[in-house]
C-alpha cells in the first residue's frame, strides 16, 4: 500500500468506525465456519460527492484453514497482497491464492460505479454554487447530501411486480469550526458541539421508503434518503467529509416463520431491538472515546516534539542556509572574476605564443643560411691551408694576404651573423619568460607543461650553441687572433712559416668543429619552429576555451544571483511551515479537548436513534397493521436484499461475505 492511500485509509478508518460505532452498533461476530470474505470500499471524491478514485481492500477471514489454494473471485485491477507473502495467480475474474497457514489480506483498484452515492450540493443565500466558489465568503448556507441507490431488484409482492432496493443505511460525518459555522441545524441527524468545532452527523436509507411502499406520509419522512444542514458561515472553509454505508443492517431480522400480525409485530420489535443495539453501541462508543482521549495525549507529545525537534531545527537550518546566501553569491562572483583572469591570461598566452613563434620562424631564417657560408668560410680555409707550402715565395706570399684576407673578412661575417642570433635568441628568451609570467600570474604551474619544458631545453641549447660560435668567431677568439696574425705576419711568413703552420693547424681544428656544431644548430633551431607551429595549431582551441570560460563565469554569477533568490523563497516556506506546524500543534490541542466530549455526543445520538425507532419502525406497525402481509413480504424481500448483496468486487464459490463502503470527500480550504 503506497503512502498516500495508507494515509487516506487511516483517516477513513477513524472515521468510518467513529460513524459504525454511531449507525452501526448491532454487528455481531459468530464462529466461522468457512472463508468469510470482508470487503471494505475506498472512495475518494471531489467536495460535490463526484468518484475520482475508488481502493478495495479484502480480507480473506479463516482463508489460513485452506489447504494448498484458496479460489476467489475479484474484478480488481493492481491487487497486491498487503500483509503476507502469500502468492497468487489472476487469469480475468479467477483470483487462485497459496495458503500457508494465514489469512490473506489483499487490495486492488476499480473503476466501476458505486451501487449507492452521494451527491452534495451547496447554496449561499438562495444562490447554488460549486463548494470551492464559496471559500472564503459569509452567509446563510445550506449543504444538501442526496444519497442515491442504484443497487436493485423486481420481486413479486402480492401478485405484482415491484422494485426492491438494497437496503444500505448512509451515515455521513463531519466537523465544522465554531469558528467558521455558527446555528447549525440539520433536518436528519444530529449536532454535537465541543466549544470548538461542531460534529455533524447526517444519516439516510435510500430505497428503503419505496421498497415498503410508503413513498407517501408521515412513515416516508421518517426514512429519509437525504439531509439538509443549514447554518450561518463567516469565511466559509471546511474538512473533508465521511459517508459510511452498509447493506447489512437488517441482515440478522427472521421473517422466515411470521404468519400473522402478532408474528410480524414480534418481528417489528426485533427490528425495534435491532436499534436498542444502536444505543448499547453507542455506550461503547463512549468507552472506546475515553481511550481515543488517551491516545490523543499521545498524539499530542508526538506533535509537540515533531516542532520541537524537527520542523524548528529545518527552519532554522533553513534560515542559516539564507543568511549565507550572499556570502555565496560573493564567493561564486570572486571564482568568477578568477575564471576570467586564466581566461584572459591563456589567451595573452596565445598571443605570446604566436609572437615566439614568428620569432623562431625569424631565426630559422636567419641561421637557415649558415651551412652555406661555413662552406664558403671552409672553402677559403682550404685554399689557405693548401697554400701554407707555397708562402716561401712572393706569389705565394701575395696569394697568402688575399686568403688571409678573405679568412679574417668571412670570420668577421660569421660573427655579425652569430650577434644577429644572439639578439634574436635573447628575445626569445624574453618572450618566453614573459609567457611563463602570465600563466603563473593566471594561476598555471608551467612547470607542469611538457611543452615549455621542451621549449626551456631548446633555448638553453641555442644559447649554448650561440655562444659558442659567438665565442668561436670572436675578436679574441683563437680562430679570429690566427686569421689576424697570419694577415699582420704576412711580410715575415716565410721566417714564421712554423708558427704560421701551427695557426693554420689551429683554424682548420676550429673550422672543423664550426662544421659539426652549426647543423645541430640549425637542426636545434627547426625542430624549435616545427614544435612551434604544432603549439600555435592548438592556440586556437585554447582560445576557444577561454572564450567559453568568460561566458561561463557570467551564467555562473546570474545562476548566484537565482540560487540565492530561491534561498529567499526556501525561507519564506519555512517560516510557512513553521506557522503551519504551529496550526496543527493548535488543531491538535482542539482535538483533544473535543474528543473528551464526543463520549456525551453518543449519548445524544443514542436518544435519536431511538427516535428513529420509535418513531420510524414502530410507526411501520401503526400505520400499516391493516396490510400486514404485503407489507411483510416487503420486508422480507428487503431483508433478502441485503444478505444478498455480500460484495462489490466479487465473492468465491461457497464463502460468506459482508461489504461496507467509505466515501471521502476532499477538503475545501484556502492552500497555505
Amino acid at each position: 500500500m503506497n503512502k498516500k492511500n495508507g494515509k487516506r485509509m487511516g483517516r477513513t478508518v477513524i472515521s468510518g468506525a467513529l460513524i459504525l460505532g454511531m449507525v452501526l452498533c448491532n454487528t455481531t461476530y459468530t464462529e466461522a465456519k468457512k472463508v468469510s470474505k470482508q470487503e471494505s470500499v475506498y472512495a475518494t471524491a471531489g467536495a460535490d460527492g463526484q468518484i475520482s478514485e475508488i481502493t478495495v481492500a479484502d480480507w480473506l477471514q479463516d482463508s489460513g484453514l485452506a489447504n494448498g489454494t484458496l479460489k476467489d473471485i475479484s474484478d480488481l485491477s493492481d491487487i497486491t497482497n498487503v500483509k503476507g507473502d502469500e502468492k497468487f495467480s489472476q487469469s480475468g475474474d479467477s483470483v487462485e491464492w497459496s495458503t500457508a497457514g494465514q489469512d490473506i489480506y489483499y487490495q486492488g483498484k476499480t473503476t466501476k460505479e458505486l451501487p449507492v452515492s452521494v451527491q452534495i450540493r451547496y447554496t449561499l443565500d438562495g444562490e447554488e454554487m460549486a463548494a470551492q466558489d464559496m471559500l472564503g465568503k459569509s452567509g446563510k448556507m445550506e449543504m444538501h447530501v442526496t444519497y442515491t441507490n442504484q443497487s436493485k431488484q423486481t420481486k413479486k409482492i402480492n401478485g405484482e411486480k415491484k422494485t426492491i432496493y438494497t437496503p444500505f443505511v448512509m451515515a455521513t460525518g463531519m466537523i465544522l469550526s465554531s469558528d467558521n459555522f455558527s446555528n447549525i441545524e440539520i433536518d436528519h441527524g444530529r449536532v454535537i458541539n465541543d466549544g470548538s468545532n461542531n460534529i455533524v452527523v447526517g444519516m439516510g436509507i435510500p430505497g428503503l421508503a419505496e421498497s415498503l411502499g410508503l413513498e407517501d406520509g408521515d412513515a416516508a419522512d421518517k426514512i429519509p434518503q437525504e439531509f439538509t444542514i443549514k447554518a450561518d458561515v463567516t469565511d466559509f472553509s471546511m474538512g473533508n467529509t465521511f459517508t459510511f454505508g452498509s447493506p447489512s443492517l437488517l441482515n440478522d431480522l427472521d421473517l422466515d416463520d411470521v404468519d400473522d400480525l402478532d408474528d410480524l409485530e414480534e418481528k417489528l420489535n426485533d427490528l425495534t431491538d435491532a436499534t436498542d443495539k444502536l444505543l448499547d453501541g453507542s455506550d461503547e462508543l463512549a468507552e472506546n472515546m475515553n481511550k481515543y482521549d488517551g491516545k490523543m495525549g499521545d498524539l499530542k507529545e508526538s506533535v509537540r516534539k515533531y516542532n520541537k525537534d524537527g520542523i524548528k531545527k529545518i527552519t532554522g537550518g533553513i534560515r542559516t542556509l539564507a543568511k549565507n546566501g550572499s556570502k555565496l553569491v560573493t564567493g561564486v562572483n570572486e571564482y568568477a572574476d578568477g575564471v576570467v583572469s586564466l581566461a584572459k591570461g591563456a589567451k595573452s598566452y596565445v598571443a605570446g605564443a604566436d609572437k615566439i613563434a614568428k620569432g623562431n620562424s625569424d631565426l630559422y631564417s636567419a641561421v637557415s643560411g649558415l651551412p652555406a657560408q661555413i662552406k664558403t668560410f671552409d672553402a677559403g680555409l682550404t685554399t689557405y691551408t693548401s697554400n701554407v707550402d707555397k708562402m716561401g715565395t712572393a706569389e705565394n706570399a701575395t696569394k697568402l694576404k688575399a686568403g688571409t684576407k678573405a679568412v679574417s673578412d668571412g670570420i668577421t661575417k660569421v660573427n655579425e651573423t652569430v650577434s644577429e642570433l644572439q639578439e634574436l635568441q635573447a628575445k626569445e628568451k624574453q618572450l618566453v619568460a614573459g609567457l611563463k609570467q602570465q600563466l603563473k600570474a593566471a594561476g598555471v604551474d608551467t612547470d607542469q607543461i611538457e611543452a615549455f619544458t621542451m621549449l626551456d631545453q631548446v633555448v638553453a641549447g641555442e644559447e649554448q650553441y650561440i655562444a659558442g660560435l659567438k665565442q668561436a668567431t670572436g675578436a679574441e677568439s683563437d680562430l679570429k687572433k690566427g686569421a689576424n696574425t697570419v694577415a699582420a705576419s704576412v711580410g715575415t711568413v716565410m721566417d714564421g712559416l712554423n708558427t704560421l703552420s701551427k695557426n693554420s693547424s689551429t683554424l682548420t681544428k676550429a673550422s672543423g668543429e664550426l662544421n659539426k656544431q652549426v647543423p645541430v644548430l640549425v637542426s636545434s633551431i627547426k625542430t624549435l619552429k616545427e614544435g612551434d607551429e604544432t603549439l600555435i595549431s592548438n592556440d586556437k582551441t585554447l582560445k576557444n576555451g577561454a572564450d567559453k570560460l568568460i561566458r561561463a563565469s557570467k551564467t555562473m554569477k546570474k545562476s548566484a544571483v537565482k540560487l540565492n533568490n530561491g534561498m529567499k523563497t526556501l525561507n519564506k516556506g519555512g517560516k510557512s511551515l513553521q506557522k503551519t506546524t504551529n496550526k496543527l500543534v493548535s488543531g491538535v490541542n482542539q482535538l483533544e479537548s473535543a474528543s473528551g466530549r464526543l463520549a456525551d455526543g453518543a449519548d445524544t445520538l443514542s436518544e435519536g436513534v431511538s427516535k428513529f425507532s420509535r418513531e420510524g419502525i414502530q410507526k411501520l406497525n401503526e400505520v400499516y397493521e391493516d396490510d400486514f402481509k404485503t407489507l411483510l413480504d416487503r420486508v422480507r424481500a428487503v431483508v433478502d436484499a441485503g444478505k444478498d448483496y455480500n460484495n462489490f468486487s466479487g465473492i468465491g464459490k461457497g464463502m460468506d461475505g459482508d461489504v461496507k463502503f467509505v466515501i471521502e470527500t476532499e477538503s475545501v480550504k484556502k492552500e497555505d
